[in-house]
């Protein structure tokens, strides 16, 4: 049994102790932080609870795109496709490299997308040939007077120096 006067000498002793100072201030700390979590939580639920309400929105673009031919393709700068010494160091003479580039063309003719339909097997090349096509640019594709937006295919083989 613990004596009520022993009790308030301990907590006298302790309260005026400069640890004890900071003791209390930090079990008001935690004390904060576990309302705050308690809080937080109960939001956290009530907030579960309310059946949510969204709208689909169709973000898609409602634009026709047309696909051309990459032949027929009016270039203002063609890009120059070429093989980047360091992407076939392992690579023999006279090796062929298959490569097929789907890319995309805005009203204004600039190539906005491209990227690889079929890969040569080679990263480094692949990644190279996709950047330099996209320095090209193409005058506008037009469709009965209009400037549209256009999807093209390129096939490119590359043959090993």
């Amino acid at each position: 049994m613990i004596r009520k006067r022993n009790t308030k000498f301990a907590l006298n002793h302790i309260a005026s102790n400069k640890t004890a100072s900071h003791f209390l201030t930090n079990i008001k700390s935690i004390s904060t932080y576990g309302l705050l979590t308690t809080l937080f939580a109960l939001f956290t639920m009530t907030a579960s609870m309310v059946p949510a309400q969204a709208e689909l929105v169709d973000l898609s673009n409602r634009e026709p795109v047309t696909q051309i031919s990459i032949s027929n393709a009016n270039w203002v700068v063609r890009p120059i496709l070429r093989i980047e010494s360091h992407c076939i160091n392992t690579m023999s003479t006279g090796d062929k490299l298959t490569l097929l580039l789907y890319g995309s063309i805005d009203k204004q003719g600039k190539i906005t997308r491209v990227q690889f339909k079929k890969s040569s097997g080679n990263q480094c090349l692949d990644e190279n040939a996709i950047r330099q096509v996209r320095s090209g640019r193409m005058k506008p594709v037009m469709v009965k007077g209009k400037a549209v937006m256009a999807s093209f295919s390129l096939p490119i083989i590359f043959t090993v120096p």
